[in-house]
């Protein structure tokens, strides 16, 4: 089977996709964000155009994503009913819904508490470059935890069990700092990954900063024990391992240390990616699309991630075949790839998510000639070295 248009292939199998479910947890944020039409400076006043708000955050980023692609979805989101912008974020996933004919668990979608606010997020973008402002409510961070258990007795119902659990960013999981200091040091994604109602589950993780900050000592054991494919981007990844006894920060280095451990994705810019299926020793590469127009990277590595669990899902997680450009890996980093390029074209991580229509089209418009399929399997260890030159390892 040919994976340069792996989006194809999931539109022929979209009765399959209908049947899938799947539990996203992790973040939401609404997202405000500003262009400068120059560059920054000091006591500087700019005039630009009113911007919108707009859904993000892991969490919704995964389940927009897959919604759009026709799976069904069950989210679990620090979302406060008492504050008027969340609707902003239910606005995003209803609408994905529709754009894919999927259904959305809407019973329980809220945090309970009043007071609560929505993490907010403020994006400033120059050109190539964007800084990002994240607004965190304490008091919401700390019934989150409620929130998940609820979410989890839900999901351990015959009716509910999900086929795939994504676990993305959990604000509330960052490392206190000091006493007083909102944080969970990990302990609600540890939760989630170990819990007994999930068990048997296949689990797909894309850790933001507030987790993998605390550094590869603190989730080896859960890593190696209940996470089937773990995926950052190639600058996360290296700061993950840098608790690790590895030489140096070498992509041959951290595959090798992943190896025993679990299937990692480390993707890549304009937005391709490195895989390894656990035990292997023969890291397949998804290269990049081209993208005549790129317009914003965030969300990217979400929409990745979400592709990876639609194609894999659909496999049934059988990561043990070995080698080859048609392998459930191989086609699962395609598809990936093709869901992050497409969200490089957008304006937000949650905004426009295509149907499988629409990514089929963008599929056989961005083709690199000259590529093949797009995928190369059994990388050497000179082309690992040449791209950690290429992303200044």
């Amino acid at each position: 089977m040919k994976t340069d248009f792996a989006s194809r292939r999931l539109r022929d199998r979209r009765n399959e996709l209908a049947d899938l479910r799947v539990a996203t947890i992790g973040g939401a944020n609404v997202e405000h964000g500003y262009t400068l039409p120059r560059e920054f400076e000091a006591d500087a006043k700019y005039s630009i155009p009113p911007q919108p708000r707009q859904a993000g955050g892991s969490a919704v980023n995964h389940a927009c994503r897959l919604l759009a692609l026709g799976v069904d979805v069950h989210p679990v989101l620090p979302l406060a009913k008492a504050d008027p912008l969340s609707s902003v974020i239910v606005e995003a996933l209803e609408t994905a819904a529709r754009t894919g004919n999927a259904r959305i668990q809407m019973k329980d979608l809220f945090v309970r508490g009043s007071g609560l606010v929505t993490p907010y997020t403020t994006l400033i973008r120059q050109g190539a470059s964007r800084a990002v402002l994240n607004e965190f409510s304490p008091d919401l961070m700390e019934a989150f935890p409620a929130h998940v258990e609820r979410h989890l007795k839900r999901l351990s119902a015959p009716r509910s069990r999900p086929d795939v659990v994504v676990v993305g960013h959990v604000h509330a999981d960052r490392k206190r700092k000091s006493r007083g200091e909102s944080g969970f040091a990990g302990e609600i994604t540890e939760r989630v990954l170990t819990a007994p109602e999930l068990r048997g589950i296949p689990k797909v993780v894309n850790f933001g900063s507030a987790q993998f900050k605390q550094g590869a000592k603190r989730w080896e054991k859960l890593l190696r024990d209940h996470v089937d494919v773990f995926q950052l981007d190639i600058g996360e990844v290296r700061r993950f391992c840098r608790d690790t006894d590895l030489p140096d920060g070498s992509l041959a280095s951290i595959l090798g240390w992943f190896r025993e451990r679990c299937t990692l994705v480390v993707s890549l810019e304009r937005f391709g990616a490195i895989g390894q299926r656990v035990g292997s020793d023969r890291p397949v590469a998804a290269w990049p699309y081209r993208i005549e127009e790129g317009a914003d990277s965030t969300g990217a590595g979400d929409a990745m991630g979400a592709g990876l669990v639609a194609s894999l899902a659909l496999d049934g997680f059988a990561l043990d075949a070995e080698g080859g450009p048609t392998t459930p890996l191989a086609m699962a980093l395609a598809l990936g790839r093709a869901c992050a390029a497409h969200a490089c074209t957008t304006i937000g991580g949650a905004a426009e998510c295509p149907d499988l229509d629409r990514l089929v089209a963008f599929e056989k418009k961005g083709r690199l000639p000259g590529r093949g399929r797009g995928i190369q399997t059994d990388l050497s260890e000179q082309e690992l070295f040449l791209i950690d030159r290429a992303f200044d390892a």
